[in-house]
């Protein structure tokens, strides 16, 4: 096994620790663990490339995520098989310690990781796919398989999409969804008098949404909504 790889999956394992998420940023991860990188590999003068490039062949090995293209990453495997030191920190080292942000979601009052939010957003381009909504405080991180019910998918990319708030309490209520083929489908007994509402549901009613949604999720979804 490259030695690289292994001492990145330790400091990946570790910052989930500290951190207590599977999301992480580059700049985030790079500013935890540096230290221990140049420390391991003193004769690397490129060692911010050359996390890079491991980055990518752990994702090439399934073992991480891109939320996004702009260095946002979800890491999802093997847990590393040498420990990250204690809660206290591995003896001599000073590497600075990372807390995660969080944003609180307005329709469903959950925490989620704030790199994951914003990863998610760039995704998408800071815009509902749905409504057309580009405004980062009226947009919330919306879940296909429910949070409470898939935890080890709250921060899967392909199980959430950005819906304005509106959107997003809608959907959750199952006023509307996307089929496998990503088509918008509402409701039968759906009606409403709100310009908003006909105007970007009810007229869009049959057409496919720009979204990166696992098309299985979808169907789990949909399995439960009682007008399906």
């Amino acid at each position: 096994m490259s030695r690289w790889r292994r001492v990145v999956r330790r400091e990946l394992a570790r910052y989930r620790a500290q951190a207590e998420t599977d999301v992480l940023t580059l700049d985030a991860f790079l500013d935890t663990s540096r230290a221990v990188f140049a420390r391991e590999f003193p004769e690397n003068d490129h060692v911010d490339a050359k996390v890079r490039q491991v980055l990518q062949q752990l994702r090439e090995r399934g073992e991480v995520v891109f939320v996004d293209e702009q260095g946002t990453y979800r890491v999802v495997g093997p847990e590393s098989s040498e420990t990250a030191g204690d809660a206290d920190g591995i003896e001599g080292d000073t590497t600075p310690r990372y807390t995660a942000g969080e944003y609180v979601t307005t329709a469903t009052g959950r925490s989620i990781p704030a790199a994951f939010r914003d990863g998610v957003l760039n995704r998408y381009d800071h815009r509902c796919p749905v409504s057309g909504v580009d405004h980062d405080a009226l947009l919330d991180v919306a879940h296909v398989l429910p949070w409470s019910d898939y935890p080890d998918h709250r921060t899967d990319p392909t199980n959430v999409l950005p819906l304005s708030r509106t959107h997003h309490a809608a959907f959750d209520a199952g006023l509307f969804t996307l089929d496998a083929d990503r088509r918008l489908r509402l409701d039968p007994d759906f009606e409403t008098e709100s310009d908003i509402l006909r105007r970007t549901l009810h007229e869009r009613a049959g057409e496919r949404v720009d979204v990166d949604v696992e098309p299985s999720y979808l169907t789990r979804h949909n399995g439960t909504l009682g007008w399906w």
